[in-house]
């Protein structure tokens, strides 16, 4: 019966992953809190897991031509270095208040996401806005 929860929560991360919303949350909180892996083993463990579930979400995305490829570029290079400072921090915390920090910043964007006002969508053209959060 265990098989059958690690399928459901590996099939909503990859489908939350798959839509952008983070699924690496979903799998993250089941690992840690229900799986009892430790925080930096659950880290790795979900960035191996999100290999092929990017690939295919970016196979898909790129054939529907949403991908603005010279911004990916740009956020890719700085998002390595974010990784690479993210990655010794993360090293250097002790695991219980990695663990912590980490739920911190999920209720943080839970609750901007809870609270946040929506925006107007622009209707003046037909295709959709590059970032629909901030409208253009």
């Amino acid at each position: 019966m265990q098989w059958m929860l690690d399928f459901t929560v590996a099939f909503l991360a990859a489908a939350a992953g798959a839509l952008g919303i983070g699924g690496g949350a979903v799998l993250l909180l089941y690992l840690t809190a229900f799986a009892g892996v430790a925080q930096m083993t659950a880290q790795g463990m979900n960035l191996v897991f999100f290999l092929p579930v990017a690939a295919v979400a970016v196979f898909f995305h790129a054939r529907a031509k949403l991908i603005d490829y010279k911004a990916a570029l740009f956020c890719g290079g700085f998002g390595i270095l974010g990784t690479a400072a993210g990655f010794w921090l993360a090293r250097s915390m002790d695991e219980t208040l990695l663990a912590r920090s980490f739920a911190l910043l999920l209720l943080a964007l839970g609750l901007r996401e809870l609270f946040a006002r929506p925006e107007k969508h622009r209707s003046s053209s037909s295709s959709p806005p590059k970032h629909p959060r901030r409208g253009g």
